[in-house]
């Protein structure tokens, strides 16, 4: 993916539920992970979205059916899945599943927002720690998966529910982040 110029991104900065790791350096109440953990392309929105939307505070992959959905809606995001998949096509298996390997959906925690970013779409949405009504975290699933329904408002005001899923440690440091930023978490 192309590098983001950060002057051009909508700061979140305006949010009024946030965390900010300057004053809380000591007392942090949840674990910060490292970029590692990360694809590529997730460090690398990290690097670009900085400037606008704070410090990395966690993240980690995930699925979700509601995002693919908005994504599917979206003709750029699905100009850049075919783009992608005719990559795909000419690539030997062992590259193919190397390439898997960077596309992966993410949740991106920052200071002032929580970015959910669709590689396979070229697809990142924002949204601000104070537009979010709720965090609902599920039962464990099988395998060690969990679920979160993120609720929130959108720019149009409108009351959005989206659910998300990844690893039960990912929505664990998802809950503990939203937490931290003054977001509702049951």
């Amino acid at each position: 993916m192309k590098s983001v110029d950060a002057s051009e991104l909508p700061s979140d900065k305006d949010s009024k539920k946030y965390f900010l790791i300057s004053d809380n350096l000591g007392k942090i109440p949840f674990k910060i992970v490292t970029l590692k953990i990360l694809t590529p392309n997730g460090q690398k929105l990290v690097e670009d979205f900085r400037q606008t939307k704070g410090e990395f505070l966690g993240g980690g992959v995930m699925k979700s059916a509601d995002f693919e959905r908005l994504a599917q809606q979206n003709t750029n995001a699905l100009a850049v899945r075919q783009r992608v998949e005719i990559q795909l096509s000419f690539m030997s298996k062992k590259e193919q599943l190397k390439m898997s390997t960077k596309i992966t959906s993410e949740w991106i925690a920052f200071e002032y927002s929580l970015v959910i970013s669709q590689t396979l779409y070229g697809l990142s949405t924002s949204i601000k720690w104070d537009k979010f009504e709720q965090i609902e975290i599920r039962k464990k699933g099988i395998f060690g998966q969990a679920t979160a329904q993120l609720i929130y408002r959108d720019n149009k005001n409108e009351v959005c529910v989206r659910s998300i899923q990844s690893s039960t440690m990912n929505i664990n440091s998802l809950r503990d982040i939203a937490r931290a930023c003054g977001v509702a978490v049951n």
